[in-house]
């Protein structure tokens, strides 16, 4: 009996649906016609590859994709020594050579930056003036002198100094600490100081100004693309004179940052008794803060220092320090890679020797500046370096389809260089890394500004998704076919 039951019951099951289907039959409206309605059939199956006709062209998009960007490296004027690597939402599309270190010029500046997101979005800088709360004042004189005491400020300016520029960079005004001087020295009854201004620079060594015979070369520090570098600088380092618009390196920079706050200082009527000069700060249980101004945080000086090499190398200088080493370039190189390896980041065949890009012996791999690039937190320092096409050093050059683009690039003689993003047309994130090495110094004519290098690739990578692959309309669902009403 148990070997029937089941039989009996699917038995049942039927027999029972087909009962309740013919009460329905029989409970239908007796009036309907006897006709129907044809409605047009599908041109297309509801279960069809048709249905989703992205997902369909992606494999042959993808492959022609890789082979405009291959097409691009294929091309004679670019150097053998080059790494590619371009992702769609974070999958490989193309790669060559991405874990090779090459050299990046400028774009080192965008691996400080990196290291500086560590340091806290709110970091500032602080620079102050003190004296000795042993020196007397009497009959408005302080008798001795005030320090100025610098905090590694990268941006510390003069007014004067920013108008040379046509842009509007982070800064922090020294005509501020001046004012606020004067305003507190008047409070205290002071209108001289009986001494002068010392400059302490005492952040950063001064025997590390610079790094000439470490990393650069003579002919490297010549061109003032960096100031030499200083626990207290003032003006980039550079002595401005604006009647010629030219600029010198400061052979003394904590000197010069003396002299110029002695200077606003005689402006805002304070007698200054003494030439400025340099030495160390009271002990601070000694010391009287009579000023004192804080830097716009980090953020915003990081995005100077995209444009600015003084800047780049004074935030490379602090990562070293921080992390516990010195701010000489091979310390500060290794806190670099420390930082950046805290982050996640694939440092391997990396060594970023100065901040800026000035040193040709500094190598940087595409897979540290993809990693950088993709696994920067949106809003970060990194994502905002990060600069619409048209506002960047490749506006005048720009192939059509690029204004949804945001870029960096470098070119300095024989290196090229360019990372960024692009936001397809059909909800993609493309983001591209290429760096390419001349074997020598102008050995490579598409290396200047706006190269055909740098072009070709902006122009494959601006052709996604609609230049690769099936046409959308070829792929996409049929339109239904019409069918004529039948009547029974």
């Amino acid at each position: 009996m148990r070997r029937l039951f089941l039989p009996l019951l699917i038995l049942a099951v039927v027999v029972t649906a087909g009962v309740l289907a013919d009460r329905a039959n029989r409970a239908a409206d007796a009036g309907e016609p006897d006709t129907t309605v044809a409605t047009d059939s599908l041109g297309t199956p509801i279960v069809n590859v048709r249905r989703i006709p992205e997902w369909l062209r992606q494999p042959t998009s993808n492959q022609e994709f890789e082979d405009a960007l291959q097409s691009v490296l294929d091309e004679p004027e670019v150097p053998a020594d080059r790494c590619l690597r371009v992702h769609r939402n974070g999958i490989e599309i193309a790669v060559e050579n991405a874990d090779t270190p090459l050299t990046p010029a400028e774009l080192q500046r965008l691996v400080t930056v990196a290291a500086v997101e560590s340091l806290g979005r709110e970091t500032v800088f602080v620079t102050k003036v003190v004296s000795n709360d042993a020196s007397p004042v009497a009959e408005g004189v302080l008798d001795g002198d005030v320090w100025l005491v610098g905090g590694a400020d990268p941006v510390l300016s003069t007014n004067e100094y920013l108008t040379r520029f046509d842009d509007d960079r982070a800064s922090t005004s020294l005509d501020q600490l001046a004012a606020e001087l004067a305003v507190e020295l008047r409070r205290r009854g002071i209108s001289e100081i009986g001494g002068g201004v010392v400059g302490d620079e005492f952040r950063f060594s001064p025997s590390e100004t610079d790094y000439v015979g470490t990393v650069w070369t003579e002919t490297d520090n010549a061109d003032n693309v960096v100031g030499p570098l200083s626990g207290l600088l003032v003006n980039d380092g550079f002595e401005w004179d604006r009647q010629t618009s030219t600029i010198t390196r400061s052979e003394d920079p904590a000197r010069m940052a003396a002299g110029i706050l002695t200077d606003l200082l005689i402006r805002r009527g304070i007698t200054v008794a003494e030439e400025p000069t340099t030495g160390e700060q009271p002990a601070s249980s000694e010391q009287v803060l009579l000023a004192s101004v804080e830097s716009p945080p980090i953020t915003e000086i990081a995005q100077r220092a995209l444009i600015d090499g003084t800047t780049a190398e004074m935030l490379f200088k602090e990562v070293g320090r921080v992390n516990g080493l010195s701010p000489a370039s091979n310390d500060a190189a290794f806190g670099m890679l420390i930082t950046l390896l805290q982050q996640g980041l694939p440092v391997e065949g990396s060594l970023p020797l100065d901040g800026s890009g000035l040193s040709n012996r500094g190598r940087v791999t595409c897979d540290l500046l993809m990693g950088i690039i993709e696994q920067s937190p949106v809003g970060g320092i990194v994502s905002s370096s990060l600069k619409p096409i048209r506002v960047s050093s490749l506006a005048d050059c720009a192939p059509a389809g690029t204004d949804n683009m945001r870029i960096i690039s470098a070119d300095r003689g024989h290196i090229t260089a360019l990372v960024g993003e692009m936001a397809a047309d059909n909800g993609s994130l493309i983001t591209f890394v290429l760096i390419a090495n001349a074997d020598t110094a102008g050995g490579a004519d598409s290396s200047g500004p706006c190269n055909s290098i740098q072009q070709s690739l902006l122009e494959a990578i601006a052709r996604y998704p609609v230049r690769y692959g099936p046409t959308p309309e070829s792929i996409a669902p049929l339109a239904p076919a019409p069918v004529p009403e039948t009547r029974g």
